[in-house]
Order: C-alpha cells, then sequence, then structure tokens
C-alpha cells in the first residue's frame, strides 16, 4: 500500500509516552499547543499524539472547502498511517465535532471518547436554546476578516471567566497556544462549518464509553449542549467543573488530566 502523502495529514505536534494510543484534537483557530499541558500527564499512561490539523500550526495548509469533515477524513488516514488501535480520542471543542464526525469510519481503532467543552450544534436554531446566535458568529467572523490576530486574542481571552486566572497565568497560556500560525482563510470557512453542522443525530451512535467534560460558565460552548449529549450518547459520563470556562485544560489542567488517565484507565 502506498505511504500517505504527508500534505493529506495532520502534523503530529508532540508524540510522547508508550502504550494505548491517545489522540488530541484541537479546537477552532488554535492547535495541538492549545491541548499541550496535557501532554506529559498523560504520557505517564499511554501514547499521547497531539495534532495540528491541517490549516493550523504546523500541519500543511488546508485546501479551500476542507472544513470539520475534511479534518475528519485526515484523521482517519493518520491512525491509517500511525497503525493506531484501541485509540482514546479526545476532543476539545471544534475538535469534538471532528472526532464525532470521524467516529464511524474510526470503528474499533477507537476504544474509548473524550469530549471537553464540545457541542453537537454549535449554533442556536429554532429546536435548539443550547448554541451560539448566529448573528455572534458572523460578528467573530467580521472580526476575523478586519484584524485576524486581535480577534484571535479577544477570542482566547474571551474564553475564561473573569475570575477563572491570574492575570499573569492567562498571559503566559496566551504566549504559549497563540506562538502557533494562525490561518484566518481556515477559520473562517470552519466557522461557516459549525453554523451549519447539527451532530445531533449522531451521539445515539457512539458505541464506546464517553466521557464529557465542561466549565459551568462556558460561554462559547454551554453547558446545556453537553448536558444534552451526555443523556444522548449511551452510557455516558459528564463532569461539570465549578468556576471553569471553555478552555478547562487551560485553566485546570491537572484535573482535567487526572480525569482523562481516569478514563483511559477503565478501558477494556
Amino acid at each position: 500500500m502506498p505511504s500517505p502523502d504527508s500534505a493529506a495529514l495532520p502534523a503530529v505536534w508532540r508524540e510522547e509516552g508508550t502504550g494505548r494510543p491517545v489522540v488530541l484534537v484541537h479546537g477552532w483557530a488554535f492547535s495541538a499547543r492549545a491541548l499541550d499541558p496535557l501532554v506529559a500527564p498523560l504520557a505517564r499512561a499511554g501514547r499521547v499524539l497531539a495534532l495540528d490539523l491541517r490549516g493550523h500550526g504546523e500541519a500543511p495548509p488546508a485546501p479551500p472547502g476542507h472544513g470539520v469533515a475534511g479534518h475528519a477524513r485526515d484523521l482517519v488516514a493518520l491512525f491509517d498511517a500511525r497503525g493506531l488501535e484501541g485509540a482514546l480520542l479526545v476532543g476539545w471543542s471544534m475538535g469534538a465535532q471532528v472526532a464525532l464526525e470521524a467516529l464511524p469510519a474510526l470503528g474499533g481503532r477507537v476504544a474509548g471518547l473524550a469530549l471537553l467543552s464540545a457541542t453537537p450544534c454549535f449554533a442556536a436554531r429554532e429546536d435548539w436554546p443550547h448554541g451560539t446566535p448566529a448573528t455572534s458568529v458572523q460578528a467573530l467572523a467580521a472580526r476575523v476578516r478586519h484584524r485576524p490576530a486581535a480577534a484571535l486574542r479577544r477570542f482566547f481571552d474571551g474564553m475564561f471567566a473573569p475570575d477563572e486566572l491570574p492575570d499573569a497565568e492567562r498571559e503566559a497560556l496566551a504566549a504559549a497556544v497563540l506562538a502557533a500560525p494562525f490561518a484566518p482563510a481556515t477559520a473562517l470557512e470552519e466557522l461557516d462549518d459549525l453554523l451549519a453542522a447539527d451532530q445531533r443525530p449522531r451521539l445515539a451512535g457512539v458505541r464506546v464509553p464517553a466521557l464529557l467534560v465542561h466549565g459551568e460558565r462556558d460561554p462559547i460552548c454551554l453547558p446545556a449542549a453537553s448536558a444534552f449529549a451526555a443523556e444522548a450518547i449511551p452510557g455516558a459520563r459528564r463532569w461539570l467543573l465549578p468556576g471553569v470556562g471553555h478552555a478547562p485544560q487551560l485553566s485546570r489542567p491537572a484535573l482535567v488530566a487526572e480525569l482523562l488517565a481516569r478514563h483511559l484507565a477503565e478501558l477494556a
């Protein structure tokens, strides 16, 4: 079988540890750096692969129209290329939607699922009050077009509850996370995808142990969205973290890593 074209795969930003694979998939406009605090602690329990999706960080550019479905196909191709079996698949924010999109094609190669700050339907609609208003998404897109770097920094700061982190710690995290390259065109296409996507029908088809972790003060993916998902996914468990916003892996990395390591240890 020919080797996959490296331009058709995400880049593995960090890989550490041995044992059961733990695949970390980041969220909108960021990179694997946004999940970096989880790598070292999880590497004590498994083989961690933290990915930069195409068009993010150090990965190759994403072609036009790539979107969440394209990221999901890339994730499947990466599993093929690396021979990953029995993995714990971890998706944060948009990465959770990429994971849900890829899950049917990955089949038995995924032994467990963990969704951080996740929603099955990002945009609000008539039958879904747990989403972000379309006007807010459109305003974010306008800011990305006008001043991309400033828009991303504003989005980063808005992920946290006002008293969630000391200012100095938030600034240090911003310097680390936002150091990765940012592709506005990819981010804008993903926003269009997120406005249209509705993965609620997929949830009942999840057939692996699932853990959902959500901050109770998440302003981006509302906590009620993961409560709905936890009810819809057979046997799912949910942890709601008090005082935490949209990025618990940044503000509470030890706790999130502990929850994920425990979930990993329980997989058959």
